[in-house]
């Protein structure tokens, strides 16, 4: 029996990371990468000795998931932006196969970046956060410190105790690698030297600081669903404009008798838009009107990739089966039926 292409265990490594997250977005699953480092604090007292060796293993693997779901959740956020996801995704190297498999449906953008990103040191956990912000702010960054060098304004007592977390996220990733490479049995860093507990605490302050950093990020005007020269009304209208569009772009995709139904489909979309939106409010305020609307701005543009993918297919079936094909195919099929 011949071998399988190595291609197929990459695809199965990008589909596994696609069934894995179960339906939720990759801003969800780099929270559970944190909630991870939570749990590994709170069981390391009742775990047994030989187990404690694996604390380390267990905070760079939560380190490494965190930034890669983070710059998969950027494929999920800024699909409006495909420049520049370009730059945030220039070092990604994709085979056709997968490239096929991920028109197919199979899995999608974010889950071939997820399984294309890896990050064995801290050097690597910060060169790949620095380069994250530097292309969503559109400058050089330099994580943590630009930001936390805003927070301390300049105190030389905080800086020093910052720096010294990130001493022991970079002894901490060395002594994974001793570990896993069998050069270190034991496998943690030297007891008197650092504390285990502590440096699970100076992961959680580092992928605070990302999350903080990125919420930053997502309410400039560059990125906000409503735009710093506008009202929430305003912003409703300019998305509601962005599906009419895509439903014209449809439109011009369609033989004329079909426009009809398009009308039809447009009006029914718009009320299951806004009657989602009106639901998910309803969870939690009375008053929902202006938290409709902001759920109105967050989830229609969700639906412009899939518009966009249905006029294209849309084009396609008329090229293969023309509408006039189809009449004459009906008659004819419903003639030999009563004949």
């Amino acid at each position: 029996m011949s071998k399988a292409p190595k291609r197929l265990a990459s695809q199965q490594r990008i589909a596994e990371f696609a069934k894995r997250r179960g339906g939720a977005s990759y801003h969800d699953a780099a929270g559970v990468a944190e909630e991870r480092l939570w749990r590994l604090k709170e069981d390391y007292a009742n775990a047994p000795a030989s187990y404690r060796k694996y604390l380390l293993v267990g905070i760079c693997t939560c380190l490494e998931s965190h930034i890669k779901y983070f710059y998969a959740a950027a494929a999920e956020a800024f699909d409006d932006f495909p420049d520049m996801l370009r730059a945030l995704y220039k070092d990604i190297q994709v085979d056709t196969d997968t490239l096929v498999s991920a028109t197919s449906k199979t899995f999608g953008l974010a889950d071939i970046v997820a399984a294309n990103i890896s990050v064995s040191t801290l050097a690597a956990y910060r060169e790949r956060a620095s380069h994250f912000f530097s292309v969503l702010l559109g400058k050089p960054h330099d994580f943590p410190w630009d930001f936390v060098n805003i927070g301390t304004n300049g105190d030389t007592v905080l800086n020093k105790e910052y720096a010294a977390k990130l001493d022991r996220l970079e002894r901490v990733f060395d002594a994974r690698h001793k570990f896993i490479h069998e050069t270190d049995v034991l496998g943690l860093p030297d007891e008197n030297e650092d504390d285990p507990l502590e440096c699970v605490e100076d992961a959680l302050w580092l992928t605070s600081q990302f999350e903080k950093q990125y919420g930053d990020v997502l309410l400039s005007p560059k990125y906000a669903s409503v735009k710093d020269d506008e009202g929430m009304e305003e912003a409703v209208q300019r998305v509601s404009g962005d599906i009419e569009n895509a439903f014209d772009h449809i439109k011009a995709q369609c033989d004329d008798r079909q426009h009809e139904s398009l009308d039809k489909l447009k009006a029914a979309f718009f009320e299951y838009l806004w009657a989602r939106c009106d639901f998910v409010a309803s969870v939690f305020i009375v008053q929902r009107s202006e938290w409709a609307k902001a759920q109105f701005l967050d989830l229609a543009p969700e639906y412009k990739t899939m518009l966009a993918d249905l006029a294209l297919k849309q084009r396609y079936a008329l090229s293969k089966y023309p509408i006039d094909e189809q009449e004459a195919d009906l008659l004819e099929a419903k003639g030999e039926s009563e004949g």
